[in-house]
């Protein structure tokens, strides 16, 4: 049998502060109620999902570290305020977020807790900024963009306007040649590796193209959808969010997730063998780019138990980014690709690390 990712790489940190899959898509797809799926990572999309006032929502993730994440975002939202939240996470400065932390830290899994307990400087320093690809993108922001653009393009660059004038700002001031090279340096298998993903996330990438394609995705977040209220361009080039806060961290959506909070089950394990676990069948399963690190007889097995834990008509979304992986293609009698709804939806796409967001629904 193929060796899954978590054979294969380290899961001893917190990789993912922040989820890095726009969960607006999501949204869109899954209807209101039912019960669904989800890749855990940083706990933010499955967060999102409790505005669809589900029955349930299991977030699973392999990684201690991420469900501590995961776990610590749950029960911020369940006891503390909105300011507390903002505070306590690194959305908003804070001079005594160990003592926020403190006030809710009995509610979090043994495993948790200890987690934290090792690792205390995460809570100090806002879990929100501690993650390993964070800190990829927070060397980006302090060391690479100063040498590419001044403060006032940066400033320029998340002003409000309309589309035809960011094209025209992107266009004339923003792709200078400065920005294009530096995809090539800071944006190969090597620094990415090292610095951003473990790598073993690139085992089946044409490691060539990294670059080519993230500058390519690049250029299209960057002068075709709105950057005003894009938080992963935000972070990126800023390393806060203060210009757009992730959907599950907005205060309308706070009050919404708050309700239905308690459907949130975190789970650790592979999602395949929760859900098999689970004794129940879902109507959304959010996979993230999961597949992107499997083989392809691996990514067949694993496919065909989930299908088996779907219900007629539920919906699998899920990214690629490098490695071309699609359900319905290996599994043509038990799905069909929503073609036409995955295309619009992936011009909408905020996040712009992917090649296509994929539906594929149960029939």
């Amino acid at each position: 049998m193929s060796k899954g990712i978590e054979d294969r790489a380290k899961f001893d940190r917190i990789r993912y502060a922040n989820c890095w899959e726009d969960p607006e898509l999501l949204l869109e797809v899954f209807k209101d109620g039912g019960k669904f799926i989800s890749i855990a990572s940083a706990g933010d999309n499955s967060l999102s999902l409790l505005t669809k006032n589900p029955e349930l929502v299991y977030a699973v993730d392999l990684s201690v570290p991420q469900i501590a994440c995961a776990e610590l975002k749950k029960n911020a939202i369940k006891y503390l305020d909105y300011k507390s939240f903002l505070k306590v996470l690194g959305f908003k400065p804070c001079d005594n977020r160990l003592e926020i932390y403190k006030s809710i830290e009995e509610n979090l899994s043994l495993q948790s807790r200890y987690y934290f307990e090792q690792n205390p400087e995460i809570i100090e320093n806002g879990v929100i900024h501690q993650g390993k690809f964070e800190h990829y993108f927070q060397l980006f922001a302090n060391k690479i963009m100063p040498l590419v653009h001044n403060q006032k393009n940066l400033t320029e660059l998340f002003l409000p306007k309309s589309i035809q004038a960011q094209k025209l700002f992107y266009d004339k001031t923003w792709n200078n040649w400065r920005f294009k090279a530096l995809f090539k340096v800071f944006f190969n298998k090597f620094v990415m590796g090292r610095l951003g993903r473990d790598k073993e996330f690139f085992k089946y990438v044409d490691v060539s193209m990294i670059s080519k394609n993230i500058k390519e995705r690049a250029d299209r977040a960057l002068r075709d959808v709105p950057t005003w209220n894009n938080p992963y361009v935000n972070y990126i080039l800023l390393n806060n969010f203060d210009y757009s806060l992730p959907h599950f961290a907005k205060e309308e959506n706070f009050n919404i997730i708050k309700q239905n909070i308690d459907a949130l089950e975190i789970k650790t394990g592979t999602i395949n063998d929760v859900a098999k676990n689970s004794g129940m069948k879902f109507d959304g399963f959010n996979l993230s780019d999961i597949f992107e690190y499997m083989d392809k007889d691996l990514f067949k097995e694993i496919s065909t138990e989930l299908f088996e834990c779907a219900n007629n008509g539920a919906k699998f979304c899920y990214w690629n980014m490098m490695v071309d992986r699609r359900i319905s293609e290996i599994l043509p009698g038990n799905f069909e690709y929503k073609k036409e709804l995955s295309e619009d939806l992936y011009l909408k796409d905020r996040a712009f690390f992917y090649k296509n967001f994929i539906i594929d629904e149960v029939v």
